[in-house]
């Protein structure tokens, strides 16, 4: 199943340029206790759930740097705190399904993130809510009552979806006030991205591995048609600060994978060649097949550029298709007409509303195709 939208003039883009280092992560003097037994919960505890790409070599300091990264957990009793060493991140807390409080960090080793529950068992997700640029996290555990534990998580969801993404998966400016405001990390917001409002609405664990002013081949204002490090230069890593260690893809195996590069290559001159460009996408999808061998894969274009990316894309698709007849991949068009000035966030960027719209095209197509 293909779908197909009818494209108008590509909008002009106002995406701050950002720099393609991470900042490094700052040191805390972290004490870390080697027991649970009286409410100090390691990083190493097997009732934890890690959701996206972490760097658990030292299974007690978990590292990541990937927006939207997600830490689940089930405990006893009537609080919780998180002990990270960050100072520069942004997390998104949800107690309880309950709507998610903004935890900002600073040189604090331990934030509390609930207190006064009733005691029983209660439900923690930690969702970071900035991209790698902004900087590293590292988790080290949980705090409890004294006395309390982690109980066993419930199932992992059979359904899972990786995002290859931009600044529009990152949630870039999502909470902005409106388009001319310029980006902050307080306005970014992973956890209200079209990915996690995808992933959320099929029931999905959904992973992003996403960086704004990223394109297939080139970045957002490079001189040149093609950059050094795009999008798929940095695909193969844990963290995306590091050339090492890489991730290894059986870790976490996706059914459906969601590819939405190109706004960048495009919304400035001078345009990648259509063949560099389409070479390189179609690398991209043979990539992901060979990391996940039967996934299905989604390959979306638009709202923030229309042609000559979107053309592009969908004879990609097309291509690939009928030279791979088993291969299940289907091209998704979003028409640049779909956001209105209200629908937008920092630096012309969707805000809350326009993720939503966005989703609202994506999720039917996935849903029908996966049968979910």
């Amino acid at each position: 199943m293909i779908l197909r939208k009818n494209f108008i003039p590509v909008l002009i883009l106002l995406i701050t340029a950002l720099l393609c280092s991470c900042n490094e992560q700052k040191s805390n003097p972290v004490q870390i206790k080697e027991s649970d037994a009286d409410g100090q919960i390691t990083a190493d505890n097997p009732n934890i759930r890690y959701i996206g790409r972490f760097d658990r070599s030292n299974a007690k300091r978990v590292i990541f740097d990937w927006p939207g990264v997600y830490i689940r957990a089930k405990f006893e009793g009537t609080a919780c705190s998180v002990r990270l060493n960050d100072g520069n991140n942004l997390y998104a807390v949800t107690i309880d399904e309950q709507p998610s409080q903004v935890l900002q960090t600073d040189t604090s080793a331990v934030y509390t993130v609930a207190s006064g529950l009733a005691d029983t068992v209660h439900t923690v997700l930690i969702q970071k809510r900035t991209e790698a640029f902004v900087g590293k996290g590292e988790f080290l555990g949980l705090v409890l009552d004294e006395g309390k534990d982690l109980v066993q998580p419930d199932a992992p969801s059979d359904r899972r979806i990786e995002f290859i993404g931009n600044s529009m998966t990152c949630g870039y400016g999502v909470e902005g006030e409106d388009a001319n405001e310029p980006f902050k990390p307080e306005t970014e917001n992973a956890a209200l991205s079209y990915a996690a409002l995808t992933g959320r609405a099929l029931d999905a664990d959904y992973v992003m591995i996403a960086y704004s002013g990223k394109g297939m081949v080139r970045n957002y204002g490079d001189a040149n048609k093609t950059s050094a490090d795009p999008m798929p230069a940095l695909y193969d890593r844990t963290l995306c600060a590091d050339t090492a260690p890489l991730w290894d893809f059986s870790e976490w195996i996706p059914k459906a994978v969601v590819i939405n590069l190109g706004t960048n290559d495009f919304s400035t001159q001078p345009y990648p060649d259509k063949q560099v460009f389409q070479d390189a996408y179609t690398a991209l999808i043979g990539r992901v097949r060979s990391n996940y061998p039967g996934v299905t894969i989604f390959c979306v274009c638009g709202p923030m550029i229309g042609q000559p990316c979107a053309g592009y894309i969908e004879q990609v698709v097309d291509e690939y298709r009928n030279n791979n007849p088993a291969a299940d991949v289907y091209y998704i068009g979003i028409s640049t007409g779909l956001l209105a000035y209200s629908d937008r966030g920092s630096d012309w960027h969707p805000n809350v509303q326009g993720q939503q719209k966005i989703a609202d095209v994506i999720v039917p197509v996935i849903r029908n195709a996966m049968n979910w």
